[in-house]
Parts: structure tokens; C-alpha cells; sequence
């Protein structure tokens, strides 16, 4: 039923419950599973700045995918022992944007995430990466509350 499933992860205490239940999921279907770590190589505002024209530094760029790395091996740490195949993805882009992208190219029959991560203002400003994929994602979309049980 669920062959491939996409985890989005910003290692946020969301995202890392909502790994645990993407596992739990993956168990029960013989299911794939791919981690993901989206890094916004562009300002945030889109609005007042284009970007295709805002340059990061290397050092900057750098440091973002040192922090995506860390932040794909601790949620790949709840993976420890999964008897199904896990592999991770490093992107780079606008995280709703690029989500959908990779549902659309990898063929994902589901995407698990948390309901909120680590946006904060940037979120506020530009709408949730969840509400994103919700409304454009060909897939089904369990989006995590924070409360649900392990059983």
C-alpha cells in the first residue's frame, strides 16, 4: 500500500515523533523509507529579494549542509535496526516547493511529517511547508500533530 514513504526532517522535536511513527508505519507495510533535509540556499523573503540573484557565502552554505548532515544522522538514529530500506537526502530550494518536486520525480506513495518545525517567522510569513504539500502533493500527506501514541 504504502511502498515508498518521504520523512521531511528539520530535527525538531515534531519531526523526529513524527520519524517514529513513519517508522512504525514502514514496519507494518514492508515499506521504503527516505529521511529528507531540505537547505533554503536562498533568503526567505521572496517578496523582497529574487533568488535567483541573492548569493549565499560559501561559508554560510557550507555550515547549512554541515547542520542538514547532523540533522538527517540524529533522525536516522530512530531508524536504528529497521529491518527495511532507509536511505537519506541532502536538497537544496524552497522546502514546500522541493518536497513536492521529489514526491513527483521518486514516486513516494506518502509523505510523514511533523505539523511544525523550525520556521518560526519564515513559516508565519510564507505559509507551512506542511500546508504546502497538503494541497500539492499527488500523495496522501499524514501530517504529525505531536500527540499521537506508539503502539
Amino acid at each position: 500500500m504504502f511502498k515508498n514513504i518521504l520523512v521531511p526532517t528539520d530535527g525538531s522535536d515534531m519531526a523526529l515523533h513524527a520519524a517514529k511513527i513513519a517508522r512504525a508505519i514502514a514496519e507494518k507495510f514492508g515499506s521504503n523509507v527516505t529521511l529528507v533535509h531540505i537547505v533554503q540556499n536562498y533568503y526567505a523573503l521572496p517578496a523582497f529579494s529574487m533568488p535567483d540573484t541573492v548569493a549565499i557565502p560559501l561559508s554560510v552554505m557550507q555550515d547549512l549542509e554541515t547542520t542538514g548532515k547532523a540533522i538527517l544522522a540524529k533522525t536516522e538514529e530512530i531508524f536504528a535496526g529497521f529491518p527495511g530500506n532507509l536511505t537519506t537526502k541532502l536538497e537544496y530550494g524552497p522546502p514546500g516547493k522541493q518536497l513536492v518536486d521529489l514526491v513527483i520525480e521518486d514516486g513516494y506513495s506518502l509523505v510523514i511529517m511533523g505539523r511544525r518545525g523550525l520556521s518560526g517567522v519564515t513559516g508565519l510569513l510564507l505559509g507551512s511547508v506542511s500546508n504546502h504539500l497538503v494541497h500539492y502533493a499527488p500523495c496522501p500527506v499524514l501530517i504529525i500533530k505531536g500527540n499521537e501514541k506508539l503502539d
